[in-house]
């Protein structure tokens, strides 16, 4: 079924916004529980549409609740599976199935274990394609390695224009996927929120809008694995973006601006305000 994407050269992914998420997450941000949060962690939605606002696909995660690899203990880095479905042809059978292992995410990629992967499979469970985080990730932008196999040579590679730099809600996020002569042959684009309904709901939930963008005539298996890794960098990078904390224990507000980026590791760059010093503002005294 990937001959869906024969002529397609751009897709619209917008992630569902899902009220009880965003309810637990304001819950442990008043009480200062970030275990809260991820009881309420809930399995991700995504309507694909074209330019003209038509429906293309719709993308259901199927993943366990509990457990070791779980989304209440491991979230953003669990075990999944990505069922999608193309509404025009049935509800109901999946056209595609994108599957992730769980990992142990945002440290070095310098094993296995930390080293990001996704394989696509189309409607009867073939292998079209098989994503994976290089080495040492990268560097200092972000980076994956696009194969038909694992353990193959890639035959393409999709990075971030950024350095060092990851996610915020500022501007929009493009990671180019070049062919191995070096030639963009599409674009994963993760974009800023466009409105001020839009903010809102990004700062309270895990929803995002993405662009993909493909060259037409580019092999229908090989779009497929892309979009497969759009998901993929999905929850890599931009399930915690912009995340508010309004902390009404400690008195104090913070916001995530961006994550630091290197060689896989990331770490949030926060800006916050209020809170008090934890003293008692007077002297203890003595003799």
């Amino acid at each position: 079924m990937a001959n869906l994407l024969t002529d397609t050269e751009r897709l619209i992914v917008k992630q569902k916004f899902e009220p009880l998420e965003a309810l637990a997450n304001a819950a442990a941000n008043a009480l200062d529980m970030d275990a809260l949060g991820n009881l309420g962690e809930v399995a991700n939605k995504y309507d694909v549409q074209t330019d003209d606002g038509g429906d293309k696909f719709r993308v259901v995660e199927q993943s366990d609740y509990c457990g070791l690899t779980g989304r209440a203990c491991c979230n953003p880095n669990h075990e999944l599976k990505l069922h999608v479905y193309a509404p025009e042809i049935s509800p109901k059978d999946e056209v595609m199935i994108f599957d992730r292992p769980c990992k142990c995410g945002q440290c070095c990629a310098c094993c296995d274990i930390c080293r990001q992967e996704m394989t696509a499979y189309d409607a009867e469970g073939g292998e079209m394609g098989y994503i994976k985080q290089p080495f040492l990730g990268g560097g200092f932008a972000p980076k994956l390695e696009v194969m038909d196999r694992d353990g193959e040579g890639h035959y393409a590679t999709i990075e971030s224009n950024a350095m060092c730099c990851i996610a915020g809600l500022c501007c929009d996020h493009t990671f180019v996927v070049k062919d191995r002569e070096g030639n963009e042959i599409g674009k994963v684009v993760k974009q800023k929120p466009s409105s001020f309904e839009e903010l809102a709901v990004e700062i309270a939930s895990d929803s995002d809008v993405f662009a993909i963008e493909f060259k037409k005539d580019l092999d229908a298996r090989k779009k497929a694995t892309l979009f497969g890794a759009l998901h993929l960098i999905d929850y890599m990078f931009f399930e915690n973006e912009g995340e508010g904390n309004v902390d009404l224990v400690n008195q104090q507000c913070s916001f995530k601006c961006c994550d630091l980026y290197c060689c896989g590791c990331t770490c949030p760059c926060n800006c916050s305000c209020g809170g008090g010093d934890g003293g008692d503002g007077g002297d203890d005294g003595g003799e």
